[in-house]
């Protein structure tokens, strides 16, 4: 099976999956849980740099499409930065998975933008679908957790 350690074999193809957004408890009176599809498409620039095209459709009717800027920096790490994660993060890969380190995205919700610091990290599972958990926190305090399983189709 190839590994997030071949990323030119690895990221190929349109990606599609479901999830979901889990606020912390003490938050879930104001913003609710909420079911995820989405869908990324990995555009190659050259052998080492590709831009990948994503759409999160959330079960309240909200789409974000954003534009993830990624390179090979090294043979276990990528750099990526994105419309809502302007000053990037590093993807560390290992042969079960990959990680982020610690980044910012700045999301709107309910017309305001938040600086969310984000935990994230992929596992892959015997048949490649990747299973992401990105726990968000504001300031310090956990606000959300969100799950994905996501698979090449």
């Amino acid at each position: 099976m190839v590994t997030p350690l071949q990323p030119k074999e690895f990221f190929t193809g349109i990606w599609k999956g479901e999830g979901e957004l889990s606020p912390h408890p003490l938050l879930r009176w104001v913003v609710p849980k909420e079911r995820i599809r989405f869908l990324s498409q990995p555009i190659w620039l050259s052998d080492v740099v590709w831009v990948a095209k994503e759409r999160l459709e959330f079960s309240s009717g909200d789409v974000i499409l954003r534009t993830m800027f990624v390179e090979i920096v090294g043979t276990d790490r990528l750099h990526v930065t994105a419309d809502d994660m302007p000053l990037g993060a590093d993807i560390i890969l290992h042969e079960k998975g990959f990680r982020f380190t610690p980044y910012y995205i700045w999301p709107c919700y309910r017309g305001r933008r938040w600086r969310l610091k984000c935990i994230d990290e992929s596992l892959i599972d015997e048949n490649g679908a990747i299973h992401d958990t990105i726990k968000m926190f504001f300031f310090g305090f956990p606000v959300a957790t969100m799950a994905l399983t996501v698979a090449r189709i």
